[in-house]
C-alpha cells in the first residue's frame, strides 16, 4: 500500500480552491438575485405603464368605437374593467346600449368582452325601449352580437320574455335560443323548447313542443272571462 501525504501547502491549496469555488457560487448566486430583481421591478413598471396606456388612451376604441369604463386593472393580458358601457346603432339607426357592472377583456382578442350583470337597452321602431338583463354575456364588437351565458330577460311594452341562454345580434335585430322559453303576453303566455325574435321584434317563431295559454272574451265587453289552451 502507498501512503498519502498532504504537507501544509498542500492544505493551504485545497483551501484556496474551495474558497475560489465557493466565491464564484455566490457570484451566480447574486447574480441571479440581481436578475430576478430588476425582472420584478421591470414588470412591475410594464404593469402600471399599462395600465395608465389603457386608461388614457383606450387602445380598444379601434373595435368598439363607443366605450367609456371607469378604470381598469391589468392581470397579464387580461384587463378587468368597472362599469363598462357600450353603445351603437342597429342597421335601422335605432341606437343601443349596454352597461354592466364589471368586463373582462383579453388585450390579444380585444373586440371580446366578458360581461357581468348587464342592462341594456334598445330603441324600437314604435319609439319604445327594449330592456334586456342578464347576470353574463360575451359581446363580440365585430359581429356586435351578444352571448348571453346566464338566464336572460328581454321585457318591452307588449311582452316579457324568460330565457336560460340567448344569443341577439344587436345590427340585425334578431334573438335566438335553443333552450326553454317563456313568453309573457298581456292575453296570456307562451311556452316552447327554442325560439327565433327576426325582423326586429316583428316576427316570433316558436319551434318544438310548444303549449299557449290565452285569455278569451264571450259574450259582452263586461261580461265573464275565460281560458282555453292549445297544445
Amino acid at each position: 500500500m502507498h501512503a498519502v501525504t498532504v504537507t501544509k501547502s498542500g492544505e493551504r491549496g485545497l483551501a484556496a480552491a474551495e474558497r475560489s469555488r465557493a466565491f464564484r457560487a455566490a457570484g451566480r448566486h447574486s447574480s441571479r438575485v440581481v436578475f430576478l430583481r430588476r425582472t420584478i421591478i421591470l414588470s412591475a413598471v410594464a404593469a402600471v405603464g399599462a395600465l395608465v396606456w389603457v386608461g388614457v388612451y383606450n387602445p380598444f376604441s379601434a373595435v368598439i368605437p363607443d366605450v367609456a369604463i371607469k378604470g381598469a386593472n391589468l392581470d397579464g393580458t387580461r384587463v378587468t374593467m368597472e362599469q363598462p358601457r357600450l353603445a351603437g346603432y342597429r342597421k335601422d339607426g335605432r341606437p343601443y346600449e349596454v352597461n354592466a357592472n364589471s368586463g373582462v377583456q383579453d388585450i390579444r382578442r380585444p373586440n371580446l368582452i366578458e360581461l357581468n350583470n348587464l342592462d341594456a337597452k334598445i330603441g324600437m321602431a314604435d319609439q319604445s325601449t327594449l330592456h334586456v338583463v342578464s347576470a353574463a354575456g360575451t359581446y363580440d364588437s365585430l359581429r356586435e352580437f351578444m352571448d348571453f351565458t346566464k338566464p336572460v330577460r328581454i321585457k318591452s311594452s307588449t311582452y316579457d320574455i324568460d330565457m336560460k341562454s340567448a344569443k341577439m345580434d344587436f345590427k340585425a335585430g334578431t334573438v335566438a335560443t335553443e333552450q326553454d322559453v317563456k313568453v309573457v303576453l298581456s292575453t296570456g303566455e307562451i311556452l316552447a323548447e327554442s325560439m327565433n325574435i327576426l325582423d326586429n321584434g316583428q316576427n316570433i317563431v316558436f319551434e318544438g313542443r310548444v303549449r299557449s295559454t290565452f285569455e278569451s272574451q264571450d259574450g259582452p265587453q263586461d261580461g265573464p272571462q275565460g281560458k282555453g289552451e292549445t297544445q
